[in-house]
């Protein structure tokens, strides 16, 4: 006769276990390119058309710095193009698809600090709560990512 079965012990995981590199450096690179492609929109969009040099004028530029509604734009067009390469990146890896995002969106991160431009001495720089919103929403924008990635694989499993 035997007793009723012991249920196993629930083991930690580590925050890497289970995570996909290809996946994560798929949505890193979609997440880079969707956010060049989205902020050269913008610029055209708020600052003109480039000069005959292919340069933005230094002027329309140093306006932009300050302008509430660009830097809302931006803001919002990066924290969407972090979480479509987080949902690019979570379905193609398969599974653990929130915490695959989250990583896009700490590797955004990462890349956004170690490529941070240097900006011109003449330009001003944006306000100090741009800097800190774009970093502090880069987790979440991927992580949103995940989880719609997750929601996507729910509908094609029903």
């Amino acid at each position: 006769m035997s007793g009723p079965e012991r249920p196993t012990a629930i083991q930690p995981t580590g925050i890497f276990e289970g995570l996909r590199p290809t996946a994560i450096l798929l949505g890193v690179v979609f997440d880079n390119l969707a956010t060049y492609l989205v902020g050269s929109l913008l610029l055209l969009a708020f600052a003109g058309p480039p000069g005959s040099d292919g340069a933005f004028d230094e002027n329309a530029l140093a306006a932009l710095a300050s302008s509430r509604e660009f830097l809302l734009a931006s803001l919002a067009g990066g924290l969407a193009c972090t979480a479509s390469g987080a949902f690019v990146g979570a379905r193609r890896a398969g599974c653990h698809f929130v915490r695959h995002g989250a990583w896009i969106g700490v590797c955004a991160a990462l890349i956004g600090l170690a490529c941070y431009p240097a900006p011109a001495a003449s330009r001003p720089l944006p306000p100090l709560w741009f800097d800190l919103a774009g970093y502090a929403l880069l987790l979440p924008a991927g992580a949103l990512g995940g989880l719609l990635a997750t929601l996507g694989a729910a509908r094609r499993r029903a």
